[in-house]
């Protein structure tokens, strides 16, 4: 039996740890300021493209879908997608620079991406702050707002670019089956 609860008591602290969130860019009179972070095409966007989600379903058994969230565990410095599809689905930055994700049923992430350096703060109770090391900028693209990348050493971003605050607020939610 002290067996059973030790087992019980590590699962309880780890769940406790992983906390559901959603993202909107802070970036005071711009025009990305208080857009939601939404995954599209395997991409995340500003003040683009709605969340973009599939779910196999009957309608009445499946998440809304129509809103990106997120989950970590504030001891990792990696990123998922508070999905329901086998697997999850894992954020990383690719060799580009961008924020992506990968593709249900998929651990597939291109050769030269990034998993690490994300972490998480708590300002309070159900806000917090998500911070990628190198940064996030959000940059325009014709017809889909403003794709959002994790800033690398090697790469050379468009002046048009925007630097913005990763604010983050609590949810208990599920975002989608998956994202696509």
């Amino acid at each position: 039996m002290k067996g059973a609860l030790t087992i019980s008591t590590f699962v309880a602290t780890a769940l406790a740890q992983i906390q559901p969130f959603t993202v909107m860019a802070l970036r005071s009179a711009s025009p990305i300021h208080f857009s939601n972070l939404a995954a599209s095409g395997q991409k995340f966007y500003l003040a683009g493209p709605p969340t973009s989600s599939y779910c196999p379903l009957d309608p009445s058994e499946c998440p809304a879908g129509d809103e990106t969230v997120f989950s970590s565990d504030y001891s990792s410095p990696t990123l998922s997608l508070y999905v329901e599809v086998p697997g999850g689905q894992t954020v990383y930055i690719g060799p580009d620079g961008a924020m992506s994700f990968t593709q249900a049923h998929s651990a597939n992430i291109p050769a030269g991406s990034t998993q690490i350096g994300w972490s998480r703060v708590e300002d309070s109770p159900n806000y917090g702050t998500l911070s990628f090391e190198g940064g996030l900028v959000a940059c325009p693209v014709e017809g889909k707002g403003y794709q959002v990348f994790g800033l690398l050493p090697d790469i050379v971003y468009d002046p048009a670019c925007l630097g913005f605050t990763a604010a983050t607020l609590n949810t208990t939610e599920v975002g989608a089956w998956q994202y696509t």
